[in-house]
């Protein structure tokens, strides 16, 4: 195997550009485990991975490819239910069957439909894009054993299995790192079917299909995003949009609503601003979330640092609705600051909710 352990970007481009890579073997790290993989057309080095992990069909493979524009650049079809799903989850451990009918993914579909991911790993959808075509992925162990992660391991025992090995580093995979999670697309109401559930709890895909989360954030979760959140619901609901709001912050929660906020939400009938108590936000919050919109750009700025990989669905609510500057914070001011906070928050929702029953507009 010749292997590139943090190659430079030249490097993988002098590697990639000027081997052949029709049948050949690598060994990748998809971001959250390693995997054997070859390009989808190499139908010799599929069965070779096959045959080395025991398995007697090729069919059911997951097909990697470098982003979501792919599909549109190579004239497939997408389903328009899924796409919200794929901006949210992706890219991620989340793996999507659903019809295609594109000749190239012929020989590893099962009932016509295709698995399609795009991985977390920077460096792997780089590696994809120079191939200039999609990858198979898979785990490397035989057929009923768990997935080997062990990078000595992979390098000794498993070395024969690989032409080529691409990681960027030698990277310790936790002892129960999890697949990615498998949903299959029914259509129509039918909606998603769980065919394996891995790292991503197959509820919240679900529930994330179904009724979208639009999360609102700001520093303690007790004045702005749950006025937020709370009209947000209140609006939505009254339009019969089907979103679902919700709210945390920055600092440790457990706190119940500011005084201010919640007078301000009971006079506009919201009356289960009483129960509000404030919650942290965590990495589970920000990826069942389709949208994440925080109250500051600072806010923002340091969930993306935290959460690179989420960074495009994490704006400021002024940024999302074209609006510059941030939402002060009323805390310990007076009531009549609380309601022009409350005022411009109202507004923004408004706005928010018109914007999603009207995408296009």
């Amino acid at each position: 195997m010749r292997l590139l352990v943090q190659p430079s970007v030249r490097k993988l481009e002098k590697t990639i550009l000027k081997n052949d890579f029709k049948d050949k073997t690598f060994l990748h790290y998809t971001g959250g485990m390693y995997g054997i993989g070859c390009t989808v057309s190499s139908q010799k080095a599929i069965e070779r991975i096959q045959r080395l992990k025991g398995r007697d069909t090729h069919q059911g493979l997951i097909v990697l490819i470098p982003h979501l524009d792919w599909f549109e650049d190579q004239g497939i079809h997408v389903p328009p239910r899924l796409l919200p799903l794929m901006e949210q989850y992706w890219p991620g451990n989340l793996s999507i069957a659903f019809k295609c009918d594109d000749p190239r993914f012929e020989h590893l579909a099962v009932d016509g439909k295709v698995a399609f991911r795009v991985p977390q790993d920077d460096m792997l959808r780089f590696i994809i894009e120079l191939l200039d075509e999609p990858i198979i992925s898979t785990s490397v162990n035989i057929a009923k054993l768990p997935p080997e992660n062990d990078f000595k391991k992979l390098t000794s025992i498993y070395e024969s299995w690989f032409d080529y090995g691409f990681v960027p580093g030698k990277i310790q995979v936790d002892s129960d790192a999890q697949p990615s999670t498998l949903v299959e697309y029914l259509g129509g109401s039918q909606g998603l079917k769980c065919l394996r559930e891995g790292s991503i709890a197959f509820y919240g895909v679900k529930s994330s299909f179904e009724k979208p989360i639009i999360t609102f954030v700001c520093m303690a979760n007790i004045c702005r995003s749950p006025m937020a959140d709370k009209l947000f619901n209140h609006y939505a609901a009254k339009e019969g949009l089907d979103f679902q709001g919700d709210s945390c912050g920055l600092l440790p929660g457990g706190e119940g609503i500011s005084a201010g906020s919640l007078q301000l939400l009971l006079e506009n009938g919201i009356l289960e601003a009483k129960d509000h108590i404030s919650k942290t936000c965590n990495p589970e919050i920000l990826q069942s979330s389709r949208l994440v919109l925080t109250m500051e750009v600072r806010h923002r700025d340091f969930l993306r640092k935290n959460a690179p990989d989420l960074a495009d669905k994490i704006l400021t609510l002024n940024e999302y609705l074209g609006f510059d500057g941030d939402i002060e914070d009323p805390y310990g001011s007076s009531i009549d600051n609380y309601r022009e906070t409350f005022k411009i928050i109202q507004d923004r929702i408004l706005r928010l909710v018109e914007k999603l029953k009207n995408p296009e507009a």
